[in-house]
């Protein structure tokens, strides 16, 4: 089959030349199609449930409908985790699917379950909403800002929202401030009480003064009419004088006071300190960032000229971020693929040096148009996986070229050299891409999010290796055969390997004299550094990138309203417009009130939040390669916002002073979060359950020890009082009376909640019409209001009935699988101490609140998701050379040469410790993927250096044989290294995420090169002897 595939390549080269351009048309449409972003989706597959009762504590909330939803839906068939997080009046809770759930079935068990249990919810309570889990991205903010009423700001906001939710790929267009008009209707219950009235029987007059449903029909002489009502009065003055008949009549004016308002605004945002309407735009999977930005920035445009005086801004734009990482990932890439053509170009020749070039981008066309098949998205990660393979594709054109071009140089005519040479290459060369392949696709059982974050680079490397495996078995033999041809001058090449196979004789000549002496020091010695090695590195689960956004989070005390929040944030952002350089480190501060993000980036509600964006202008070039190559090598290279001197990281610690210095006393919670790449929630995170007494008390223990270690900041944890209760019970004499909780309940709702009564149309707009009471902020006026007595015409105070009990519960509760949690959470600064570290020094205090308090403690944050990634990396290594070493099996029929190979891998680590050492960063996971996918690399120069010398029979022959393999793997080695050098020593923003994979292949094969070239046949020879 291979025959024919080879001799049908060959033989019809027109064919095949109008393939390649085809295939070159249809990357061109893949690339204009492809999402683009800078990392890949993370979100697992989740259902969430919603629901809400206003004027509710959080443990009345918990106890009446999220435990009675919980037990309900704990068993359902495909929920793995369930998390609910209840805050006074509303909650949500989170249930994730196992990966094997069918999300549409178990999204119906749960809307069933919901409505078996809605008999055990208050009956006025809305059933709670459950629904499938859209998963959406960040793509950009408006700003819109004017001299104009609230009301004239959020007319336009909602026709720009209109528009821009008509782009296709858009997931969620969010007004911030967002508010609709109301009637409200404030009842005076003095005036009311001096009427002789009930303020209950107002409430329920007024919910019938307005119908907006139809009547019905008539018919008359075959005309059909319809019959409805006018919906109620419209102006104020209208409803001042409708006449209420409650035994007297009397105008509703009278006992209220009537006006037409915005409703309750839950956000409030402004932008570099002027107020403004923000609008926040998401995309989903498929929407490429770029031109989606593109098309709303147009709109913009539009509204700008229709409204002079207005302003409209975009900051937060992902489309910036996005073009700049991948323009520098892709300059990477080339850098890569012109360094390896010329060290081809050097140390074999010119012609081989093209035909494998010309494969490259042959390879990656190929690749782009099965990623975009296979779903996939162009982002930071599938292209470092690109670069990452850059290398290792060459190395199966290199290995075919070779070959082919021997049999020419030995005569062969171009044609029967080019199928011959192809051919005989094939076993050896699918082999190599077999182990490489084995050593990556084990890193898809990394399960949660981590393994969704990190599965694009094994798939995008498997797709390139099998791309170029093609390429070099149908384009290359073609190209081969036009292309090459023998040469018969002296090259520069033959100078190289001229000097070079001398040195590597002696040195083997050396290593020969005493084989099996050599093999136990160098194995021993290898061992034992490995050992020490490990022994003093440290670990962390991501490194550290430069951003361009810092974020400034917290809350303020628990009783401000969403305006208080804005009015108490309104001294910081003149602080920070003031201290920060506007012109060249940050281009806007935008904040939004009544929101803020947690460390995976998820909104969190409450009056008394905030959120502020710090946007930072793109860092000046910091290396060569930023400075003088990567302008002149990326497709669309913009430096206009490449002004910041400073790194994010300094910024950082500047916007720390500046609020150091705040008065802190208005603030119960205030950080500064350098946000990074959003796996885990905190660097440290530690969680409580138990009794609330004694996890008050860890809590403060921990909180106080982890405030004395330097490198730890944004101390906080989820154990804070809410806002206070009044507990209402019922004493004798009210009972004697008849009054109930639930008529005293049925008579303070409508006057302590703005509850709707009722609606009616106004100008084409659905308008609510609600009561409140005058008094209501005021205890006394709680505790004399009037309430009627069943059955007489007579009103009784409040306080006569009832005892008044007060309490205060927790500002919010985080349940995991039912159990209420309390966390202590905390940053880290991991150039000081890893999370490992930290945990090490608090080992004391954990012992002591284990063995002393009721507390039961979890370790979670980055220490838990090290732990499960050591473990499943572990097993994914093992898996890799279970495949590896059955893949050799397979081409030497012989455990002995297949575990002489297979020992390389381990032996390998000690250059994965040692190349990290010398580029002085910590082990981290990307690292350790790089360890797992250098299994697969490092055998390939093994199996061409074992599948000859194993023919062998003496010790000259050995060390013969052994030269002739010199070229082929050093070529290999360099080739690799060459592709992955510029992220190893160039890499910068997010691109430093994967620059430890690239150190742990790249070093790894550095020193495997050494180990293949030396230790394996030595091994050999000490084994095999003469």
């Amino acid at each position: 089959m291979l025959k024919n595939l080879v001799n049908f390549a060959i033989n019809k080269p027109i064919l095949n030349h109008i393939l390649l351009v085809f295939l070159f048309v249809l990357s061109i449409f893949a690339y204009m199609s492809i999402p683009k972003e800078i990392f890949p989706p993370i979100s697992l597959e989740k259902i969430s449930i919603i629901g809400s009762y206003p004027g509710s504590s959080v443990n009345a909330m918990n106890n009446m409908a999220v435990s009675v939803i919980e037990e309900e839906i704990e068993s359902i068939n495909g929920i793995e985790e369930i998390e609910s997080v209840i805050k006074s009046g509303f909650f949500t809770i989170l249930a994730t699917l196992k990966t094997s759930a069918d999300k549409q079935s178990v999204l119906d068990d749960v809307k069933d379950a919901i409505s078996n249990i809605r008999k055990d919810l208050p009956s006025d309570m809305n059933e709670p909403i459950a629904k499938a889990v859209q998963n959406s991205y960040p793509l950009v903010a408006v700003s819109i800002s004017a001299s104009v009423s609230q009301d004239e700001l959020l007319g336009v906001a909602k026709r720009i929202k209109k528009d821009i939710s008509k782009i296709e790929s858009l997931s969620n267009v969010l007004i911030r401030g967002d508010a609709e008009t109301e009637l409200i209707i404030t009842l005076d219950t003095k005036k009311i009480q001096a009427h002789g009235l009930n303020p209950s029987l107002v409430a329920s007059a007024i919910s019938s003064l307005s119908v907006i449903f139809p009547i019905g029909e008539t018919k008359e002489n075959g005309v059909f009419t319809y019959i409805s009502t006018q919906s109620g009065k419209k102006t104020i003055e209208e409803l001042k004088q409708t006449k209420l008949n409650l035994g007297k009549i009397i105008s509703l004016g009278d006992i209220s006071n009537i006006e037409y308002k915005l409703s309750d605004i839950s956000t409030l945002s402004t932008y570099n300190s002027s107020p403004s309407i923000a609008i926040d735009i998401n995309k989903d999977k498929s929407g490429n960032a770029i031109t989606l930005v593109k098309e709303i920035k147009q709109i913009l445009s539009t509204y700008q000229n229709e409204y002079k005086d207005y302003k409209f801004d975009v900051y937060s734009d992902s489309s910036i971020w996005i073009r700049n990482r991948l323009n520098t990932v892709v300059s990477n890439i080339i850098f890569g693929i012109i360094l390896v053509i010329l060290a081809m170009y050097l140390l074999i020749n010119g012609r081989i040096a093209f035909v494998v070039g010309l494969g490259i981008p042959v390879s990656f066309m190929i690749a782009l148009v099965f990623t975009h098949l296979l779903g996939y998205s162009i982002n930071m990660l599938s292209l470092l996986g690109a670069l990452i393979a850059l290398g290792m594709l060459v190395d199966e054109a290199i290995v075919v070229s070779e070959n082919i071009y021997k049999h020419i140089e030995n005569g062969l005519p171009p044609k029967e050299a080019a199928i011959k040479g192809s051919l005989e290459m094939f076993p050896a060369v699918l082999t190599a891409t077999m182990t490489t392949i084995f050593a990556f696709l084990p890193l898809l059982i990394m399960s949660g999010e981590m393994g969704l974050f990190m599965k694009i680079l094994p798939i995008m490397i498997t797709i390139l290796l099998i791309s170029s495996l093609f390429e070099a078995f149908f384009f290359l033999p073609l190209h081969a055969k036009e292309i090459l041809r023998a040469n018969t001058k002296p090259k520069y090449s033959d100078k190289v390997w001229a000097y070079l196979k001398p040195k590597y004789k002696n040195i083997l000549n050396m290593f020969f004299s005493r084989p099996k002496i050599y093999s136990c020091l160098m194995l021993t010695s290898i061992i034992a550094l490995t050992y020490l090695s490990m022994k003093n590195t440290r670990f962390q689960l991501f490194p550290t990138f430069d951003t361009t956004q810092v974020f400034i989070s917290g809350k303020v005390k628990i009783d401000n309203e969403v305006q208080d929040t804005k009015e108490i944030l309104s001294k910081l952002e003149k602080t920070l417009l003031e201290k920060l350089d506007m012109q060249n480190e940050i281009s806007s501060i935008s904040s939004v009130y009544g929101l803020k993000l947690d460390a995976q980036y998820k909104p969190q509600l409450g009056e008394n939040y905030f959120q502020i964006f710090i946007d930072l202008y793109e860092r000046v070039p910091q290396n060569i390669f930023d400075k003088y190559i990567n302008p002149y090598l990326s497709p669309s290279y913009d430096d206009k916002r490449m002004r910041r001197e400073q790194s994010a990281k300094q910024i950082t610690q500047k916007l720390s002073k500046i609020v150091a210095n705040i008065n802190q006393s208005e603030y119960e919670e205030i950080q500064v979060v350098l946000p990074q790449a959003g796996i885990v929630k905190s660097d440290i995170e530690i969680s409580l359950s138990g009794s609330n007494k004694d996890i008050k008390q860890a809590i403060s223990r921990l909180e106080q020890n982890l405030s004395n270690i330097k490198s730890v900041s944004n101390i906080t944890n989820n154990a804070q009082l809410g806002k206070s209760e009044i507990k209402l019970h019922i004493n004798d004499y009210a009972e004697t009376l008849g009054i109930t909780e639930q008529h005293i309940f049925n008579t303070l709702r409508s006057m302590y909640f703005k509850t709707q009564q009722a609606s009616m149309f106004k100008n084409n707009e659905l308008i609510e019409i609600k009561t409140q009471m005058l008094d209501k902020n005021k205890i006394e006026s709680l505790k004399e209001f009037p309430i009627h007595i069943p059955n007489t015409n007579q009103l009784i105070a409040l306080k006569e009935l009832v005892t008044f009990k007060y309490i205060q519960n927790y500002e919010q509760m985080i349940k995991i699988n039912s159990l209420s949690e309390r966390t202590v959470s905390a940053s880290l600064d991991k150039t000081q101490n890893t999370s490992a570290e930290i945990l090490t020094l608090l080992k004391d205090d954990i012992k002591y609140i284990q063995d002393n308090l009721n507390v039961n403690i979890q370790i979670k944050g980055e220490q838990k998701e090290n732990d499960k990634i050591q473990k499943e990396m572990g097993q994914a290594a093992l898996i890799a050379m279970f495949l590896i070493f059955i893949t050799l099996v397979w081409m030497f029929d012989s455990m002995l040469f297949s575990t002489m190979v297979l020992l390389n891998i381990p032996l390998s680590v000690l250059g994965v410790l040692v190349g990290h050492f010398i580029m002085g960063i910590n082990l981290t996971m990307p690292g350790a993927l790089g360890i797992v996918g250098l299994c697969g690399v490092v055998v390939n120069d093994g199996i061409i250096m074992l599948n000859f010398i194993k023919a062998a029979t003496s010790k000259d022959e050995v060390i013969k044989i052994a030269i002739t393999r010199l070229r082929p793997i050093l070529i290999t080695s360099i080739t690799t290294v060459l592709g992955l050098s510029s992220l190893i020593f160039f890499a910068s923003g997010q691109a430093l995420i994967l620059q430890p994979m690239a150190i742990s292949l790249g070093f790894g094969l550095l020193w495997a090169t050494v180990l293949n070239l030396i230790l394996l046949p030595t091994l050999y020879y000490a084994i095999k002897g003469e």
